[in-house]
């Protein structure tokens, strides 16, 4: 609500302005469930929360530095709004001051599920599975990405983190040379999952479901992704993505599956390559106070190649 120019900074006010910055740094909802609200279990990275102060308290300026430092830090995770300079040690905080940190710790809440510059496998392991075998049906894997904890999972995607699937065929048949087509960022490319959706980075529409990020995962597996191998002439060819969570929401499992209905028959030879990596911000830290922002990406495992 802001304080009017001229007007004391009571306990009281100061205390709102660090709940509503510790909801989005922090955590208000540590022992959610992901069957709790989307609108509670969206919010938090995780971070040290700010202290609030007794009534009666006269707010010193390092009080106030507490909360510019994780505002500050929420500028440059998401790219919105405008740092704002550090009280002097001694100064009395204005109304002013307190205004200023109110107006970009609103925008950095808004935007708090944006990440501002992805760097690739920061804080999560990197991972490829191949298979060398030809095939010439149809052939599925199942990728987990471990979080170990719902909480976790949540500060990733919270904060922008993203999964990216990319693929690789290295054969020659013709209708190998037609999956490393698809695959091309002028066709599907890769497929990126995030908080609210899977997207991908080719060009050629495929058809992601409406309700395919994180919080909309089920303990049931389910499609969330779907292009054709080609638009002429593998027109039944297809190529799909379902992905489902475990009940505890710690575990993310993709599973892909190469449909090749080819009326030619012939075989996909090479070597079919799936890579997982993370992106999200790099980790960062502010001092005096000292306030430090990390989030940890997801392992990777897969219980190997199936189909033929």
């Amino acid at each position: 609500m802001g304080v009017i120019i001229g007007d004391i900074i009571t306990a009281s006010q100061y205390n709102t302005l660090a709940a509503n910055v510790n909801k989005w740094f922090a955590d208000d909802y540590s022992t959610n469930l992901p069957t709790a609200p989307k609108t509670e279990n969206n919010y938090g990275w995780g971070g040290t929360p700010v202290s609030t102060v007794p009534a009666g308290t006269i707010i010193s300026s390092e009080q106030a530095n507490e909360l510019i430092n994780r505002v500050n830090l929420g500028i440059t995770q998401t790219g919105v709004g405008t740092t704002l300079d550090k009280i002097d040690t001694g100064d009395v905080v204005l109304a002013s001051d307190y205004n200023a940190i109110e107006t970009q710790a609103n925008l950095v809440s808004s935007n708090r599920l944006t990440c501002a510059d992805h760097t690739t496998t920061s804080g999560g392991t990197a991972a490829s599975y191949s298979r060398s075998t030809s095939w010439s049906s149809s052939i599925s894997i199942t990728i987990t990405a471990e979080f170990g904890s719902y909480a976790n999972a949540r500060y990733f995607f919270n904060s922008g983190g993203q999964i990216r699937l990319s693929f690789n065929n290295s054969g020659t048949t013709n209708d190998a040379l037609a999956w490393d087509d698809l695959f091309d960022s002028d066709d599907m490319g890769s497929l990126i999952f995030s908080y609210n959706n899977i997207a991908q980075t080719g060009t050629r529409a495929g058809n992601p479901a409406s309700s395919s990020g994180f919080y909309e995962l089920s303990t049931t597996s389910t499609e969330k992704y779907n292009i054709n191998l080609d638009e002429s002439p593998y027109t039944e060819n297809d190529f799909r993505l379902s992905v489902y969570r475990d009940s505890d929401g710690s575990r993310v499992i993709f599973v892909v599956t190469m449909n090749n209905d080819d009326p030619q028959a012939e075989v996909v030879n090479g070597t079919t390559t799936v890579y997982v990596d993370t992106r999200k911000a790099d980790d960062k830290n502010l001092t005096d106070p000292n306030v430090g922002f990390s989030i940890s990406g997801p392992t990777f495992s897969s219980g190997g190649w199936s189909g033929s």
